[in-house]
C-alpha cells in the first residue's frame, strides 16, 4: 500500500469512530439503589434504603404502583402478644397445640432444635393454670411455616425451608408491622385467621392498597424518584458487581441506571407468565395454561430471568401455590363474602362438605380440584355479611343469596337435602368442637343459623410461584456457587427458600416487608 493510500485509509477510520462516537447514546440516570418493581417489597427497600442514608431509584414497569401486593387482601401474619391476648383458647387449639409436644425433633433438620424450644414453651403454658388465653410464639410460627411448607414434588423432590430466612421472616415480622404503623398504616387490633395461615394471628391492614399508599407516600417524602413504565430489561455486570441495569420506557426507549451501592430486585414472581409456569412446575399432575390467575399481569418473571443471566442460584422453582378459593371465572379475590378461616365451611355441587377449611391453601386446592368441574361453594350467613353492601355481587352472580338453606340449595342447584343435612350436621360438630369427618380443628364458635344464607362460587387459580432467586439473611442474591453476588438483592415474591412448596396464609407481606427492609438496608450500606 502506497503511503498516500495508507493517510486515506487512517483518515477515513478517524472519520468512521468520530461518527459512531456522535450517534445517539442511551441516557443514564445514576443513584446509589435502583430499585426494580414498584410493588410491597420494592417499595419497603426503597424507603429503607432511602432511611439509611442513600439516593434511590425506583423503577416500575406498569403505569401504577402496587404489584401484586395492591390485589392482596392485607392479611399480614406476626406474633403480636399485645393483640393476641384479646384471643380466646379453645379446646381444638389446645388440642392441636397438644400435638407438637409428640413431634420428634430429630424430624426436623435444621428446625430441631426450635422444636424442642416450643415443646418446652407449651408445657410453660399447660403448667400455668391459665389457658384461657391464646398462645402464640415465634418458635410456633416458625415450626408452621416449616411444616406448612415442606412438600415433596411429582419427581419425589423435597423441598423445606431455609431455616435462617424462616427464622428471619418470623422473628421480625411484629417489627415490620410496627414500622408500616410509623409510616401512618392503620392496623386492626383484632385478630383473625386468613386461609391457610394455620393460627390466629392474622392482622388486617386495611388491605394490600393501604400498604401501598402507605408506603409510596414515604418513599416520596424520602426522595425516591419513582418511574413508571420503565422496565428493567438486563443487569449490568462489571469486574463480577452489578453496577445497574438496562431498561426500557413504554414507547421502546431506552436508558442506564447506574447503582454507586446496589440494584435491588423486587420484580415478583410468574404467576401470570403460563409458559414459564409450565416450563418449571413439577409440583401439580397438570396446570393448564389458561388456568387463572389472582397476580398481576406484570408478574412474568422478569427479575428471575435477568438474575440468571448473571450467575444467580434458583431455589423451589417446580412448586406453584393455587388459591383454592378463587373467582371460577376470571381467578379475583375479592368477589365473595366469608369470614375468617375457622368459620368457613366448604361444599361441593352434591352438597357435601369435602375437605378441612383449616388447612393450608395447596391442601385446599387439590381437595377442591377433585370436585365436579373444580367448583365449590363457601358458605356463610348473615352474621358474617353484616352490614356490608354486596349489592353488587348479588347483581352479578358472584354471590347467591336465600332466605332458607333449602332455597338456597335449590338456587345452587345442588342436592337440597343432602346440603341441609350437611349443615345441620356442621353446627353439630362446632358444638361439639370436634370434626369426625375431615378433622378441622378450629371452628370459631361460628354456626350456620342465621338468615339469610350465602353462597359464593370458587374455584383454584394460579397465587403464588414459590421459587425464585436464592437469597441470605441479608437478602444478597446467591449464585450457582454458593457465594453472595456484589451488588445484587432481593425480596419478595422473586426469592425462593423461605417458603418452600407452600406459602401459609398471611406469610407473603410479612415476607416482603420483613425483607424488603433489609434489602434496602443492606443495599444502602453495601453489605
Amino acid at each position: 500500500m502506497s503511503k498516500k493510500n495508507a493517510i486515506v485509509c487512517l483518515l477515513i477510520g478517524v472519520l468512521m469512530v468520530t461518527a459512531a462516537g456522535c450517534g445517539k447514546r442511551q441516557p443514564e440516570k445514576s443513584a446509589d439503589v435502583v430499585v426494580i418493581g414498584g410493588g410491597g417489597a420494592g417499595l419497603a427497600a426503597a424507603v429503607s434504603a432511602a432511611e439509611n442514608g442513600a439516593s434511590v431509584i425506583l423503577i416500575e414497569k406498569a403505569s401504577f404502583l402496587g404489584g401484586n401486593t395492591l390485589l392482596s387482601g392485607g392479611a399480614f401474619n406476626a406474633v403480636d402478644p399485645e393483640r393476641q391476648k384479646n384471643v380466646p383458647m379453645n379446646d381444638a387449639l389446645l388440642k392441636e397445640l397438644k400435638s407438637y409436644l409428640e413431634m420428634d425433633e430429630s424430624e426436623f433438620g435444621d428446625f430441631g432444635p426450635t422444636l424442642a424450644t416450643l415443646k418446652q414453651q407449651i408445657r410453660d403454658y399447660l403448667n400455668s393454670g391459665d389457658t384461657s388465653v391464646l398462645f402464640d410464639s415465634v418458635e410456633l410460627h416458625t415450626i408452621q411455616t416449616y411444616l406448612g411448607g415442606k412438600r415433596t414434588d411429582q419427581n419425589g423432590y423435597t423441598i423445606t425451608g431455609d431455616f435462617e430466612l424462616v427464622r428471619t421472616m418470623c422473628s421480625r415480622a411484629l417489627d415490620a408491622i410496627k414500622w408500616l404503623e410509623s409510616h401512618g398504616l392503620k392496623v386492626d387490633d383484632k385478630i383473625t385467621t386468613v386461609l391457610g395461615a394455620l393460627w390466629p394471628r392474622t392482622h388486617s391492614t386495611g388491605g394490600g392498597k393501604a400498604i401501598i399508599d402507605t408506603l409510596s407516600s414515604a418513599a416520596k417524602k424520602l426522595g425516591v424518584e419513582i418511574m413508571l413504565e420503565t422496565k428493567g430489561t438486563e443487569l449490568i455486570v462489571e469486574n463480577g458487581r452489578v453496577v445497574g441495569v438496562k431498561a426500557q420506557k413504554a414507547d421502546g426507549s431506552e436508558l442506564i441506571l447506574r447503582a454507586n451501592k446496589g440494584v435491588v430486585l423486587a420484580t415478583g414472581g410468574f404467576g401470570a407468565n403460563p409458559q414459564m409456569r409450565a416450563e418449571y412446575n413439577t409440583y401439580w399432575p397438570e396446570l393448564p395454561l389458561d388456568m387463572p390467575t389472582t397476580n398481576s399481569p406484570h408478574a412474568t418473571g422478569d427479575g428471575i430471568v435477568m438474575a440468571k443471566a448473571v450467575g444467580a442460584d434458583l431455589v423451589g422453582m417446580g412448586f406453584i401455590q393455587l388459591m383454592p378459593s378463587a373467582h371460577p371465572k376470571n381467578g379475583s379475590l375479592f368477589s365473595g363474602v366469608w369470614g375468617s378461616a375457622e368459620t368457613q365451611v366448604f361444599v361441593n355441587k352434591d352438597g357435601k362438605r369435602f375437605v378441612n377449611e383449616y388447612a393450608e391453601r395447596d391442601v385446599l386446592a387439590k381437595a377442591a380440584l377433585e370436585q365436579k368441574d373444580a367448583l365449590f361453594f363457601i358458605i356463610c350467613d348473615q352474621k358474617i355479611v353484616g352490614d356490608r353492601d354486596i349489592s353488587n355481587m348479588l347483581e352479578k352472580g358472584d354471590v347467591v343469596k336465600a332466605d332458607t338453606l333449602e332455597e338456597l340449595a335449590q338456587k345452587l342447584g345442588i342436592n337440597v337435602e343432602n346440603f341441609v343435612a350437611e349443615i345441620a350436621k356442621y353446627n353439630s360438630y362446632v358444638d361439639k368442637q370436634e370434626d369426625p369427618d375431615f378433622h378441622k380443628p378450629n371452628f370459631g364458635n361460628y354456626k350456620i343459623d342465621t338468615p339469610p344464607f350465602y353462597a359464593t362460587p370458587r374455584s383454584p387459580a394460579v397465587h403464588h410461584t414459590m421459587g425464585g432467586v436464592k437469597i441470605d439473611t441479608l437478602a444478597r442474591v446467591i449464585n450457582t456457587e454458593g457465594k453472595a453476588i456484589p451488588g445484587l438483592y432481593a425480596a419478595g415474591e422473586v426469592t425462593g427458600g423461605i417458603h418452600a412448596g407452600n406459602r401459609l396464609g398471611g406469610n407473603a407481606l410479612a415476607d416482603i416487608i420483613v425483607f424488603g427492609r433489609i434489602a434496602g438496608e443492606s443495599a444502602a450500606k453495601g453489605r
